[in-house]
């Protein structure tokens, strides 16, 4: 019993932390179309956004770099060129 109350304050007291290292989910609906994504940084200082259509569950993966883009959304490659730098804006943002 004692090693079970041990156990659940110790797992309590853990998960603040684990809830702050993870990327807060972000959300946006386009054409009647919900999504929902994350957004973390790369070790190369890209962005990589990861989500799912909500509904359908379909997922997309892109890398950002300076105003390149490029993955994957549902299951097909995509790359293209943005106006501005995603960096400064994920920067700003986190």
């Amino acid at each position: 019993m004692r090693s079970s109350i041990a156990l659940v304050l110790t797992v309590s007291a853990l998960l603040p932390a684990v809830a702050a290292a993870a990327p807060a989910e972000r959300s946006f609906t386009r054409d009647g179309h919900s999504y929902v994504y994350t957004m973390t940084a790369a070790d190369n200082g890209a962005t990589l956004i990861q989500g799912h259509e909500v509904g359908s569950n379909e997922r997309f993966r892109l890398k950002v770099s300076g105003t390149r883009v490029s993955g994957q959304a549902n299951g097909r490659p995509v790359s293209f060129r943005t106006a501005q730098p995603l960096g400064a804006i994920a920067a700003a943002t986190n």
